[in-house]
């Protein structure tokens, strides 16, 4: 024990030494372990997000592509759908499809410029004689009836919006078949109202509005929007119904312009009839 305490006293300063340099070893390594985690961590953290940021950007980049593929694509199924046919022959038209002549033609296109808070609004696409677009052709887009071809150039063309005071298109009460005339007060870009409609027959909030076809814009049974509300007209036995437009025009991109192949036919036809009127 003598002999312990004596190597004790005489290595005392060294011993010292060591202990306080194990310590600071033993110290360094932590916080060395503790920075490359951190480091490791916010590495991982910062790697991730730069990712997702890339992910991002590509869907960014690629969506008009995308869209625009989706376009084509419902333009091939709206060949397949039979109200877009007009068959030659009842007897054989079930037996053979080729021998259908399609009525209507679906063109796609984006929309690069538009209003809606005007009493007479437009809106711009990105397709035009080039593409086979004339005036006077109806304009939807996936949701619902949006415009009327109104001016064309060979690249572009002008739609009058559905939001126009002077749009008037003939449009039915879904379930009920009873038909009136759309127009747009000015009041709200989601709303236009459906005149014309006596206030004896019986209408339901919800019920669906739809295109009559009469004017060979567009095919019967196209979806305008819903009744949101009607109320009896002052002074006249009519109702004042409010549509609420399925598309919302303040956030309208993609459309399809609608060449209906017979247009000239029914057009010179009605013409004939509204004639022996004047």
């Amino acid at each position: 024990m003598r002999k312990f305490l004596e190597f004790l006293e005489r290595f005392q300063v060294f011993l010292v030494f060591l202990i306080l340099q194990i310590i600071a070893l033993t110290s360094y390594f932590s916080v060395m372990n503790f920075s490359r985690t951190v480091f490791f961590n916010t590495s991982q953290t910062v790697v991730g997000t730069l990712l997702s940021w890339e992910r991002d950007l590509i869907k960014f980049v690629y969506l008009d592509d995308a869209n625009r593929n989706l376009q084509i694509e419902n333009v091939k199924l709206t060949r397949k759908i039979p109200e877009n046919f007009i068959p030659i022959d009842d007897r054989t038209a079930i037996i053979n499809d080729t021998l259908n002549e399609i009525a209507f033609e679906y063109i796609p296109a984006t929309v690069i410029n538009s209003s809606y808070h005007h009493p007479n609004n437009f809106f711009t696409i990105n397709a035009g004689t080039k593409k086979g677009i004339k005036k006077r052709m109806g304009v939807i887009s996936p949701n619902g009836v949006v415009g009327i071809v109104f001016d064309v150039s060979k690249h572009y063309a002008i739609v009058k919006s559905i939001l126009t005071e002077d749009f008037n298109l003939t449009a039915y009460i879904g379930g009920t078949g009873t038909f009136g005339i759309l127009k747009y007060d000015a009041k709200n870009p989601r709303m236009v109202q459906l005149t014309g409609i006596s206030n004896d027959i019986r209408i339901h909030k919800s019920s669906i509005v739809k295109t009559r076809g009469s004017g060979g814009y567009f095919p019967q049974g196209l979806e305008i929007g819903i009744i949101d509300s009607f109320e009896p007209l002052e002074g006249k036995p009519m109702w004042n119904i409010n549509v609420l437009l399925s598309q919302d025009m303040r956030k309208l991109r993609y459309v399809y312009v609608i060449k209906n192949i017979n247009w000239l036919e029914l057009n010179e036809l009605q013409k004939s009839v509204e004639s022996l009127n004047e």
